[in-house]
């Protein structure tokens, strides 16, 4: 049985306080706010949370389309602000751009769902990510079958791919 969540209230919410995040960092960014090394910070701090935040935790709020589509036109948003904003002297850094973590969300989004995609051809049956109550043994009840080896080798799989494409791309 796959398990497909609905879009609820939670999920647009969610969406919509991340791109107010994101419009606030670019205003103040804009406008020098705040000293720009804190900017800087929020940024990063951004880029790497929400990417392993999405993948290990909204994982399969993202089996739904509606969801997948909206996060991954965000994801292209901030990757074309990545584009025309990271090569700005202000945001260099010795190992390339201090911008660089706000691709990791395209990364996550896309990285799941290529772990699922293959997951699923290969065993027939939806990936659960491990973690948050999800362990090797134990019974999902959304899936209504066990967490196994498998479950893990692949989460695991996609968050190393995640941390080595946002740490050497």
């Amino acid at each position: 049985m796959k398990y497909v969540p609905d879009l609820k209230i939670f999920d647009v919410v969610l969406i919509f306080i991340y791109i107010i995040w994101c419009l606030c960092l670019i205003m103040v960014f804009k406008n020098g706010y705040f000293e720009f090394q804190s900017i800087k910070q929020a940024i990063q701090l951004t880029g790497f949370g929400s990417a392993f935040l999405i993948y290990g935790m909204y994982d399969k709020k993202l089996r739904n389309n509606k969801i997948f589509f909206t996060w991954l036109v965000i994801c292209i948003i901030q990757f074309l602000i990545y584009v025309l904003y990271a090569d700005l002297p202000e945001f260099s850094h010795p190992k390339g751009s201090s911008l660089s973590p706000i691709r990791g969300l395209l990364i996550s989004v896309l990285t799941y769902r290529v772990i699922r995609y293959l997951y699923y051809k290969i065993f027939k049956r939806e990936l659960i990510i491990t973690g948050r109550g999800d362990f090797v043994g134990r019974r999902s009840f959304e899936e209504h079958r066990t967490v196994g080896k498998a479950d893990f080798i692949f989460s695991i799989l996609g968050a190393m791919i995640i941390l080595f494409a946002m740490i050497f791309l």
